[in-house]
């Protein structure tokens, strides 16, 4: 009798041990995720900030085409 009742409450803490533990690795990777989005997104902005400003776009090619005249004359 004994061992029956401490084996059904030793199925049932393990039980409880296992969906924790799914539990805790759902909520980990749902944070990873968010945090992953959330870096791509921030970070596609501050590229498009830092590196794809106008000002930068224009004057490479105003060099480049006075490199090449200076060549070709």
């Amino acid at each position: 009798m004994r061992d029956e009742l401490y084996d059904r409450e030793y199925q049932a803490g393990r039980d409880a041990l296992h969906d924790g533990i799914d539990r805790a690795v759902l909520a980990i990777g749902r944070f990873v995720t968010a945090t992953g989005r959330f870096i791509r997104t921030n970070g596609r902005a501050i590229h498009a900030f830092e590196f794809d400003a106008p000002w930068q776009k224009v004057e490479p090619a105003k060099r480049a085409t006075a490199v090449k005249r200076a060549r070709a004359a």
